[in-house]
């Protein structure tokens, strides 16, 4: 009777302790795209690559990947932070340490940099505009549970 004990304690704490054991790391990549030479405009692709690990005993099958890039606009006088891109994708991990790499679409980030522009003797300036890459937030859910989740700074201290 008492190894049955034991075997159901150990099982039970062996799930407590898995709980929140999904740990997820994200790196945001990020190229130039070639642009017209006589255009200002500088376009910047960003995606990111997320490294999720599964620290459980139990393989995730068919859990969501949630993602989110912010924006920060670049017009003078308009700081503010909004949502670029989002979207979810279904992955499945392993257990006991696996893990899986997952890159998210690219999302174009085209900005228009603080320039000068000659007409004949003077020169007129051009305020910067658009919007650049400003952060991510990224969680892994289980149907409304958190798994896991990734936020970058710049968003953390947003969100405060």
């Amino acid at each position: 009777m008492n190894i049955r004990l034991s075997i159901l304690c150990s099982l039970l704490f062996a799930s407590i302790a898995s709980a929140g054991s999904v740990s997820v790391a994200v790196k945001p990549d990020s190229e130039k795209k070639p642009g017209d030479k006589t255009k200002p405009d500088v376009t910047r692709a960003v995606w990111l690559n997320v490294h999720v690990t599964n620290s459980t005993g139990a393989k995730l099958d068919g859990v969501t990947l949630k993602w989110v890039l912010y924006a920060a606009t670049l017009k003078r006088g308009a700081d503010s932070i909004s949502i670029e891109k989002s979207g979810e994708m279904k992955i499945t991990v392993d257990a006991n340490g696996r893990y899986v790499d997952v890159a998210t679409p690219k999302v174009a980030f085209t900005t228009i940099p603080y320039h000068t522009v000659r007409k004949g003797r003077s020169s007129q300036v051009v305020e910067a505009s658009g919007k650049k890459f400003h952060g991510f937030h990224v969680q892994i859910l289980n149907g409304t549970e958190v798994l896991g989740e990734a936020v970058s700074e710049a968003v953390k201290k947003e969100l405060k």
